[in-house]
């Protein structure tokens, strides 16, 4: 259905925001009407007249046929508690130091989030990797940057922007392709970043056989500059093409190759015990989750539902990707259950209850945890830390990246 509103949940106020996002928000501002949540009234230099709400405004607010828009993680709580018409996420990228709350917010807000658009590049992919509708717009080229516009524009519309997220990542592989072609002066760092996200773009278009030459291309650059993670990140990846490609066996070898600490090997005696059983199907699951690609990992193991393990790996896809509502459906029967599962389904309840705006469900859920283990009332801190946060965040000083 389609929003006559959206409401912008900032990191920073509106001067903050990166110039494609706030070109993004006046285009549309021309359509519909536009608010911000915040203490301070936005700058004259803003095209569209831009509304700001209050925190108690937000309660309140007519979120029948509003969108709410998500800079900041910590907002999460906030956004979803609202029950906004469609939610958009529009995080920053996970930033080295920051607190652990932020990145678990963040992984929450993608994973209810109906669209997500990014201005980074590696987290876009990995986001890519994990949700349907995701958009990369960073600027740096005009076809791809439209694609993501218009998706946006597609969702406050009501109409699904699904038609447009493989155009786009065929852009993206198209313009690497050109970048690879063009400069014979790049360095041999800009190349290896660039054939990298090469390969996984036609990795993600099904182009598989030049997604294999460009991974063997970055792999062969990654050995000349003697990087550490040659094996462990480029030629790795060379195992969830060929997993694409149906070769599941030879997928497994190449992974092997790969594995370099204790914790691998064991991992690869699992898929060979797996595929010596004719367990392929669970196998190729877990490789894809090893390569990141949760997505291609639960498809599969949709396909293998009634195998216990199959269920479980499902439940550790959907915590991992922060799908909370789907793993506490599947952690809802008790006999699935066993030991340190107890907690974590109710850890899970709090979680949810709390997004939900339910509060004291919320502790409730947290204290029951903690009778199996106490560090579950961290959780209960963490609302407290987040109650601050969206304080910060109201005042428009933005938050800064921390240790814990």
């Amino acid at each position: 259905m389609a929003v006559s509103s959206f409401v912008i949940f900032p990191d920073g106020g509106w001067n903050n925001l990166p110039a494609p996002f706030q070109r993004l928000f006046e285009e549309l501002g021309k359509k519909h009407l536009v608010y911000i949540v915040s203490a301070e009234p936005v700058s004259s230099q803003a095209s569209v007249a831009v509304q700001t709400l209050s925190l108690e405004q937000v309660k309140t607010f007519d979120w029948e046929e509003a969108a709410a828009v998500v800079l900041h993680p910590c907002w999460i709580q906030a956004a979803m508690a609202a029950d906004p018409k469609q939610l958009i996420a529009m995080p920053d990228s996970p930033q080295q130091g920051e607190p652990a709350l932020w990145t678990k917010c963040r992984k929450w807000l993608c994973a209810h989030a109906d669209l997500i658009i990014t201005d980074a590049e590696p987290y876009y992919l990995e986001q890519a990797f994990c949700m349907e509708h995701v958009f990369l717009l960073d600027g740096r080229d005009e076809v791809t940057d439209l694609l993501a516009r218009q998706a946006f524009g597609w969702m406050l519309s009501g109409f699904s922007p699904k038609p447009l997220v493989r155009l786009q990542q065929r852009c993206l592989a198209e313009w690497h392709s050109k970048q690879l072609s063009g400069d014979p002066k790049r360095t041999s760092g800009d190349k290896l970043s660039l054939y990298f996200f090469h390969a996984v773009y036609r990795y993600l278009v099904y182009d598989l056989e030049r997604a294999r030459e460009a991974v063997l291309a970055a792999f062969e650059l990654a050995v000349l500059e003697g990087k550490a993670d040659a094996l462990s990140t480029y030629y790795r990846f060379l195992s969830a093409i060929e997993l694409k490609q149906g070769l599941t066996r030879q997928a497994v070898q190449t992974y092997s190759f790969s594995a370099v600490t204790e914790e691998e090997r064991r991992t690869v005696d699992f898929l060979d015990e797996w595929l010596n059983d004719g367990k392929d199907g669970l196998a190729g699951a877990l490789l894809y989750r090893l390569n990141d690609d949760f997505k291609q990992s639960m498809e599969r193991l949709e396909l293998l539902n009634a195998d216990p393990m199959a269920q479980r790996l499902s439940i550790e896809c959907c915590i991992q990707t922060g799908r909370l509502n789907e793993a506490l459906r599947r952690t809802a029967n008790k006999q699935l259950r066993q030991g340190d599962d107890e907690q974590q389904y109710l850890l899970l309840r709090g979680t949810a209850a709390l997004l939900a705006g339910h509060r004291h469900e919320a502790i409730h859920r947290f204290l029951e945890a903690a009778e199996h283990r106490i560090e579950a009332l961290g959780n209960i801190a963490e609302i407290a830390a987040l109650d601050s946060a969206v304080q910060e965040l109201f005042r428009g000083s933005g938050l800064e990246s921390s240790h814990d």
